[in-house]
């Protein structure tokens, strides 16, 4: 499990963090965690893929239906092969949203994290 700052998060929650590719002000990312508990570094980081309002090639609607609570204000897409190991210290409200104080903006439902996982795994397996 994944604590920071008294909350515990898991698989399938979705959360703003700092994303280290962007510059400047506007450093907030939204990732949807996918692994915590077999991450090398346990505890310090998690798995993530990247949640965005821009369509691609290989991006997945989020719908209402993959939530189990809460959501995206916008259209918003999955990006399967997008992954990053966010640190849990980086979780955190995005700081150019001041409406945002919460870093938790929901959490997806178990077979729709599965589907993700599973295309991730098979893109991986299709090249060895």
């Amino acid at each position: 499990m994944l604590e920071r700052n008294g909350r515990a998060y898991e698989v399938g929650d979705v959360v703003w963090t700092v994303d280290p590719f962007k510059l400047g002000h506007d450093r907030s990312r939204l990732f949807a965690i996918i692994c915590t508990r077999t991450h090398p570094f346990e505890g310090e980081q998690f798995i993530g893929v990247t949640v965005t309002t821009t369509d691609h090639l290989v991006a997945h609607p989020l719908e209402d239906h993959h939530w189990e609570v809460g959501g995206t204000p916008e259209q918003s897409y999955i990006l399967p092969l997008s992954i990053h190991t966010p640190r849990a210290d980086n979780i955190q409200a995005p700081l150019e949203y001041d409406e945002i104080t919460d870093p938790w903006q929901g959490r997806l439902t178990d077979r729709f994290v599965k589907s993700v996982i599973d295309e991730l795994i098979w893109t991986i397996r299709k090249y060895e």
